[in-house]
């Protein structure tokens, strides 16, 4: 099954926020709100169902990966690497030139991921995350 990746909608904040409570350091249903309503977000969808979301924020031609997530069962399936490239696209045709993101020092997975499609570390914010405690890797990508 290939999600549908499509900008997120008003009416997705809900199951977007549930979707996000799954995972520490989750934003809650009015951070996605009011991240959707400055920046820039998708979603992957699949049969009505939410099954990844991403969301962004753009300034000038700087742009800021905010969240990745996707939903436990379809982890390891290409779900977020398919939202990534929409939203790179997306970002670039707005006008970034540069994309920043911050993840977790021992999310070797997500790492990997963003090494793939063209990140390089430029940073590591010591005690970042609270929820478990873990460094945040600060990683820029040149649209």
């Amino acid at each position: 099954m290939s999600p549908l990746i499509r900008p997120m909608a008003p009416g997705d904040a809900a199951q977007a926020a549930a979707l996000e409570a799954r995972v520490p350091d989750s934003w809650s249903e009015e951070s996605i709100r009011e991240t959707l309503a400055e920046g820039h977000c998708c979603v992957a969808e699949a049969d009505g169902r939410l099954m990844g979301l991403c969301l962004c924020g753009l300034v000038l031609d700087e742009a800021s990966i905010y969240a990745v997530t996707v939903a436990e069962d379809m982890r390891r399936r290409g779900v977020a690497r398919a939202m990534l490239q929409w939203m790179l696209a997306h970002l670039a045709d707005q006008g970034a030139k540069t994309v920043f993101l911050e993840v977790r020092a021992q999310n070797e997975p997500a790492r990997a991921l963003y090494r793939a499609l063209g990140f390089t570390q430029v940073g590591l914010r010591r005690g970042f995350y609270r929820d478990p405690a873990d460094d945040a890797v600060l990683m820029k990508k040149e649209l």
